[in-house]
């Protein structure tokens, strides 16, 4: 009975839908300036998916620990051997902190009161735990960590902080999962990082890397000078933009936005071979990680969305590289810290074009007025309204 209803309702939504006729916005102004709806994002999106937490390659040995964040929760990643665990930082005898670094090597000590625990989370020892303590069962049963579940994919790694969460194969279609995989054989162990905190809310980023005509536009001085970007996006099933209805798994996606132009290779071109085709590539795995290859998989940026409120996003980046042809022949930081800086002016202009936009936002009665071109993201954003209930 209950799914009768369901198939009931879903086709007189999807009716109702092709009434309505094209969409003029892609969310209404209220979806980016909001704390209610920050709120539903935090607990049915942040709280619910798989979420990119960090690369293997900052755990380089067994008993490295770093800490993330995923909105204000801070997120302790553990090696042990080749076992990857995640749990909240905070000590379960006072809320402590357990580690304020960002980063260490060595066993989990809390600073407090030095109750210690092993990399699973579980209780490694309170000290005087006779004379002082004297915990019962109950309480014992709660000394240990919060944990959460962690996925290692390749050298990519995703945590989700839901109890029971669902298949990371229903968030990432098969093609995805198997292009992180491949392509990790092939990674360097080297990266460069770097971090920002920038006034947008995290979805106009989104659906700006989702935007398939800005690029010779806002970045006609800098990355359209190497890439031709035409008017490219994705085609969806005429069904499927009719209704406006994608799964979860539709909403990331793995393609390839632009075509290199011919006086302009990269400073790579002669040194590492390409992973993939000629060209640029991206990666857009909702709802918070953005990978791009602008040079056929020589090198990689990777940048990592993390609310903070409705006007604010830390976002996280990464530069990651194939391995050269000859590792011996190549300087690998200065190839790294090459990239950052050209990496910083092409994610500037998109940024500030996002705060622009923003501000606008707390102030304009305008909604958007969108043209046919962006259906892919309407699409993603009546998905992300279903997640959240709104």
């Amino acid at each position: 009975m209950n799914k009768v209803l369901s198939l009931i309702r879903s086709a007189v939504n999807s009716i109702r839908l092709l009434l309505d006729g094209p969409r003029e916005s892609i969310l209404p102004r209220k979806f980016y300036i909001d704390d209610s709806i920050f709120e539903l994002e935090k607990k049915r999106i942040f709280n619910k998916l798989w979420l990119f937490i960090g690369l293997t390659n900052e755990l380089p040995v067994s008993g490295c620990w770093i800490i993330k964040k995923v909105i204000h929760k801070e997120i302790l990643i553990i090696r042990d051997g080749d076992t990857y665990h995640a749990h909240e930082n905070v000590c379960p005898h006072k809320n402590m902190r357990l580690r304020s670094e960002k980063s260490g090597k060595g066993p989990l000590v809390c600073r407090y009161h030095a109750w210690s625990f092993k990399p699973d989370g579980s209780l490694a020892k309170i000290p005087d735990f006779d004379k002082s303590y004297m915990l019962t069962d109950r309480q014992l049963e709660r000394a240990c960590l919060t944990s959460f579940h962690i996925k290692k994919i390749g050298n990519f790694l995703f945590v989700c902080m839901d109890p029971k969460p669902i298949s990371i194969e229903t968030q990432f279609d098969a093609k995805i999962i198997r292009s992180l995989k491949l392509l990790s054989h092939r990674l360097t162990p080297e990266f460069g990082c770097f971090f920002e905190t920038r006034g947008f809310n995290w979805k106009l980023n989104f659906e700006n890397l989702r935007d398939a005509l800005h690029p010779a536009v806002l970045h006609a001085s800098t990355l359209a000078k190497e890439v031709d970007f035409s008017a490219q996006y994705v085609q969806l099933k005429p069904l499927q933009q009719a209704l406006r209805r994608l799964d979860l798994v539709e909403a990331s996606s793995l393609s390839k936005d632009g075509e290199h132009k011919t006086e302009k290779r990269g400073h790579l071109i002669n040194l590492i071979d390409p992973s993939f085709g000629e060209g640029y590539y991206n990666w857009l795995l909702f709802p918070n990680f953005h990978m791009a290859t602008p040079d056929g998989g020589r090198s990689y940026s990777i940048e990592v969305h993390n609310p903070l409120s409705p006007s604010q996003t830390e976002v996280s980046h990464f530069v990651i590289f194939s391995k050269p042809n000859n590792l011996d022949d190549v300087f690998l930081d200065e190839i790294v810290e090459h990239r950052l800086r050209g990496l910083r002016p092409v994610m500037g202009e998109d940024y500030e074009a996002c705060e622009e936009i923003q501000v606008a936002l707390q102030h304009t009665n305008r909604e958007q007025n969108i043209g046919a071109y962006e259906h892919y993201n309407i699409n993603i954003a009546t998905m992300y309204r279903r997640l959240i209930g709104r």
